[in-house]
């Protein structure tokens, strides 16, 4: 009992971080909620416990001017990076865009796109590193 005590307080932090980064990552000028990509979606069950946490410490380590520019480079390749966010995606290390990848697959409305996530997480990662920057 106490040590659920514990959780649900990190449990409801790291929701609340996810949540307000993930929403400031893709435009924090836009006011308009709807601009995100995974608007109105419920935030999936955690896939073990402290997943989210990490995946927040990773998403405050993102360049919110480069989050939507990720997104959209993820799912088309005519996207291409400008070098600010190739040089943030490289600093934010090839782990953290796994889990943000693996986090972003989780949501229903991308499962059946989980693989492409993952694989196009790893290319852009070793596309940037490529480019020297």
């Amino acid at each position: 009992m106490a040590r659920l005590a514990y959780v649900i307080p990190v449990m409801m932090v790291a929701f609340f971080l996810i949540c307000n980064t993930m929403t400031m990552a893709t435009n924090p000028w836009n006011e308009n909620d709807k601009e995100v990509p995974w608007y109105g979606e419920i935030l999936p069950p955690e896939p073990f416990i402290g997943f989210y946490a990490k995946v927040a410490q990773c998403l405050w380590n993102v360049n919110p001017v480069c989050g939507l520019q990720i997104y959209k480079h993820l799912f088309d390749q005519s996207k291409k990076l400008d070098d600010n966010c190739c040089r943030n995606v490289v600093k934010v290390g090839v782990q953290c865009n796994r889990d943000l990848g693996w986090a972003l697959g989780l949501y229903k409305k991308f499962k059946p796109h989980r693989a492409l996530i993952d694989i196009m997480s790893v290319k852009t990662y070793q596309e940037c590193v490529g480019r020297k920057l």
